[in-house]
C-alpha cells in the first residue's frame, strides 16, 4: 500500500491533466448527518394557527331563503248570454184605411190629426203604421185579409211593405179592390200650400167628400 506523500505524487502524475481534490477520510457520518438534521429543524417553519384552523371547522353560510310573490290571479269575466231579440208582434190591422209613415214628428202628428179630421176621420179610425219601428219580414202579406180599402202612404215606397205596385204622387191605383194612393212626407206640408191643395184634391177623391 502506498504511504501518503507516495499516493499523491502517483495521482498526480496519473491525472496530470485533470483538477484533483483530496478528501480527507477523518470526517464522521455521525456528525454529518447530525449537522443537516439540525440545519433541516432550523429552515422547517412553525405554524402555530394550523392547529387551530383544523381544530375550529368553518361554518357554512346558510343562503337567505328566497321570497316567492305569489301570482295574482284575475278572476274571468262573467261571461253574459247574448239577450234574444223579442220577436215582433204581428202587425193587426182592425181598419179599413192604412196610413204609411216613417218617423214622424210631433207636429207631424198634428197635422195629420187636422188632414183626417177634414175627411171625417181620426187617428182612432185608422190604421197608422210607422216603418220604422216594425221589421221588412213583417210587411209580407200586409193586406193579405182584405180588411184595408184604401192605403194612403206619406213618402214611404209600397216596396217596404213588400208590394211591387208603382204609383203616381197624388194619383189613385186601384189594385184587387184596393186604392192605393203617394203623397209627401207629412214634414214637406208644413208650410207648402200647393201641396196642401194637391193632398186635399186626391183625399176628396178617395174618400168622396
Amino acid at each position: 500500500m502506498m504511504n501518503g506523500s507516495g499516493d499523491t505524487a502517483f495521482l498526480q502524475q496519473l491525472f496530470s491533466q485533470e483538477q484533483l481534490f483530496l478528501i480527507s477520510s477523518d470526517i464522521s457520518v455521525q456528525e454529518t448527518t447530525q449537522e443537516e438534521v439540525s440545519s433541516v429543524e432550523e429552515v422547517t417553519p412553525t405554524v402555530p394557527f394550523v392547529e387551530e384552523i383544523i381544530e375550529k371547522p368553518v361554518e357554512a353560510e346558510t343562503p337567505a331563503a328566497a321570497v316567492v310573490t305569489p301570482p295574482v290571479v284575475t278572476p274571468p269575466e262573467p261571461v253574459t248570454p247574448p239577450v234574444k231579440p223579442a220577436e215582433p208582434k204581428p202587425i193587426q190591422l182592425s181598419h179599413q184605411v192604412l196610413l204609411l209613415t216613417e218617423n214622424p214628428s210631433l207636429q207631424d202628428l198634428d197635422l195629420l190629426q187636422n188632414i183626417l179630421k177634414s175627411v171625417n176621420l181620426s187617428l182612432d179610425t185608422i190604421d197608422l203604421l210607422d216603418l220604422a219601428q216594425v221589421s221588412v219580414s213583417e210587411h209580407q202579406n200586409l193586406l193579405s185579409g182584405k180588411m184595408v180599402h184604401h192605403v194612403l202612404t206619406f213618402g214611404v215606397p209600397l216596396k217596404k211593405i213588400g208590394l211591387q205596385i208603382f204609383l203616381m204622387p197624388y194619383q189613385v191605383r186601384n189594385v184587387q179592390d184596393i186604392n192605393f194612393v203617394m203623397v209627401d212626407h207629412l214634414k214637406d206640408f208644413h208650410e207648402d200650400k200647393a201641396k196642401k191643395k194637391a193632398l186635399w184634391m186626391v183625399l176628396k177623391q178617395l174618400f168622396g167628400v
